[in-house]
């Protein structure tokens, strides 16, 4: 039986075992710290070194998250630091070189802020980076989550945005924000904004209203953890946003967590031999012990099946889509073939000279 599945948009990962070593499911870190714990949730955000993942959460109305999180973010007291918040949505990070950053302060500035509460409801892409607050404003309205002009009361969400220099934004009425550009304390991190707002008032801020649709839709938005992977990158390099997975970890002493083992919900295992692999590396395919043969396309990684040869034995993991596609999570070389016998030279008996 021949089966023959293109899968697009999958990361496939490498590395090569020996054949007592394989393991069927979790992609496993080489060298990582003690598992700690584990954490099942849907991966939000993909990185070079990074993998973030939000747990499930119970249903509740966008804007009742969006003010649970400034309640979280203005109870921590965090300072204000230039670029706060902008390496990952909803983390507080050392920023760049500009107010408040001395190389160890963590911190957020207007847009991270902004970008922690919007992620917090699903927003905004939690653990991705956050732009200016211009790009912000860009990419809400590309993804139609948000109108020009202001909110209307009872429920509202508006953002007052003066491209370039600050963002704030108000959640049913209450402001928050870093600051809301003059009134509110310049120097200070996220908090709610009491004085008023008088500078939502400033023609130089453009507003900018979360659509009533958006507002009466509910998320089930859960916690969000980001994981550490730099020391091991094939570790997530089969993972996919939208994938269900658990995540093992441990606990390094900065206090990051870093990913030990990915274990994808749903997962199967399929073995077979290479029997080809495309021009330019664009399709490789495998047959299986009992016949099957399995066409995976890998236009997209051929940087990480350079070391596939025909006739290698490999294990692969993975995961059915919403599509009905097959996705590879991970790859794993079992066996190579053995390098081809020089052949044995034919022997001829000495000649003899005879004389009379």
């Amino acid at each position: 039986m021949t089966l023959t599945v293109p899968i697009k948009g999958f990361v496939l990962s490498i590395c090569l075992l020996a054949a007592a070593a394989v393991m069927p499911v979790a992609a496993q870190a080489a060298g990582a710290t003690l598992t700690h714990g584990s954490v099942t949730g849907k991966i939000t955000y993909v990185g070079g070194s990074t993998v973030t993942i939000r747990t499930a959460g119970r249903p509740r109305g966008v804007i009742n998250v969006l003010t649970t999180a400034a309640d979280r973010l203005s109870a921590k007291d965090l300072p204000y630091v230039y670029g706060g918040g902008h390496a990952e949505a909803g983390i507080a990070s050392i920023g760049i070189k500009g107010p408040g950053h001395n190389g160890r302060r963590i911190g957020f500035d207007c847009s991270g802020s902004v970008a922690a509460v919007l992620a917090a409801a699903g927003l905004w892409p939690a653990g991705s980076g956050v732009p200016n607050d211009a790009g912000v404003i860009q990419q809400l309205l590309q993804e139609k989550l948000i109108a020009r002009g202001p909110g209307r009361a009872p429920d509202e969400v508006t953002l007052y945005d003066d491209p370039g220099v600050h963002i704030f934004m108000n959640i049913d009425g209450r402001f928050f924000g870093t600051s809301d550009g003059g009134g509110g304390d310049p120097s200070g991190g996220p908090t709610w904004i009491d004085d008023g707002a008088p500078d939502s008032w400033d023609h130089v801020y453009k507003r900018y209203h979360v659509l009533a649709s958006v507002l009466r839709s509910t998320t089930t938005s859960g916690n969000s953890f980001t994981f550490q992977t730099g020391a091991s990158p094939v570790i997530a390099a089969g993972a996919e946003t939208g994938d269900t997975v658990t995540i093992s970890y441990g606990e390094t002493r900065s206090g990051s967590m870093t990913a030990t083992a990915i274990q994808y919900a749903g997962a199967r295992t399929v073995t077979g031999t290479v029997s080809s692999i495309a021009p330019a590396g664009s399709a490789v395919t495998i047959q299986t012990a009992g016949g099957t043969v399995v066409t995976f396309a890998t236009a997209a990684v051929t940087d990480l099946i350079g070391g596939l040869q025909i006739g290698d034995g490999v294990q692969v993991t993975y995961s059915t889509d919403i599509s009905g596609l097959l996705v590879p999570h991970v790859v794993v070389i079992v066996s190579t073939p053995s390098p081809p016998t020089a052949p044995t030279p034919p022997v001829t008996a000495p000649s003899v000279t005879r004389r009379a």
